[in-house]
């Protein structure tokens, strides 16, 4: 199973100063694309991926109920405490992952189970394969962050004489990835 990335490895060479024909570098690349990708994901808590999703949700006690994965295409089933909802009784804002309920949503623990289909058709550069939907601001931010990966791997200062090497501790995306992956 081929780990998804948010951006293509086409795409990323060139920011890399990287010619497409060249492939010497692909591993590399391609490994600090996945690192990247799985790192924005962390911090948004969220899926991009195209794809059926399943969750357990609790009532928000509003009229409003986030899905954590967007933008929603389709729900598939929705059980509130364990009775199946009828497709008309509530809305769906896509690009938000909201589900809207007039008569609002009820409160407590897990008593929502969705299944929905959500999210973006990710980049890819095989033959044939449908275009990107994910925001290019995503895709930046994974080449980016990527970059930042290949260029500084976890260190943060060095020195040659007498040898010094400094590793960076720091948690979580650097400020220009967030900037760039913030809803």
């Amino acid at each position: 199973m081929v780990a998804k990335m948010l951006a293509s490895l086409n795409k990323t060479k060139p920011f890399l100063g990287v010619a497409l024909d060249d492939t010497s570098q692909d591993l590399e690349i391609t490994l600090a694309l996945k690192a990247a990708s799985a790192a924005i994901e962390r911090e948004t808590n969220r899926s991009y991926e195209h794809k059926p999703y399943q969750q357990t949700l609790d009532g928000s006690g509003t009229q409003f109920l986030r899905l954590r994965n967007f933008p929603v295409h389709s729900v598939f089933m929705l059980k509130v405490e364990g009775k199946e909802q009828d497709s008309g009784s509530f809305v769906i804002e896509s690009e938000n992952g909201m589900l809207f309920r007039r008569s609002g949503w009820p409160c407590g623990a897990r008593l929502i189970e969705v299944e929905y289909l959500a999210g973006y058709i990710l980049p890819s550069d095989e033959a044939g394969a449908p275009e990107a939907t994910l925001p290019e601001n995503i895709q930046l931010a994974c080449i980016m962050f990527a970059q930042m990966l290949l260029r500084s791997p976890g260190v943060k200062s060095e020195r040659v004489g007498d040898i010094s090497v400094t590793y960076d501790d720091s948690k979580g995306l650097p400020d220009v990835v967030k900037a760039l992956i913030q809803l």
